[in-house]
């Protein structure tokens, strides 16, 4: 992890969880997915792709309203 992530996640992101793998940030982008304004920060740091978050289990609609934040 560079720099600059381990600052951002000890500034503000540090106050809601411990220790955050891929797999638990994807996680909680699923089960929160339909509240955008949270989401977004997490899709952005982990750069999800739009086929990761499917295979995960959320639903087409709700990726393809990320736009180009996922790829």
């Amino acid at each position: 992890m560079g720099k600059a992530k381990r600052r951002s996640l000890k500034q503000g992101i540090h106050d809601r969880f411990q220790y955050m793998t891929r797999e638990s940030a994807l996680d909680f982008v699923i089960k929160n997915i339909d509240n955008k304004n949270e989401v977004i920060d997490t899709v952005t740091l982990f750069n999800f792709s739009a086929e990761e978050m499917l295979e995960a289990g959320a639903e087409y609609e709700d990726v393809m309203a990320f736009g180009g934040l996922v790829s």
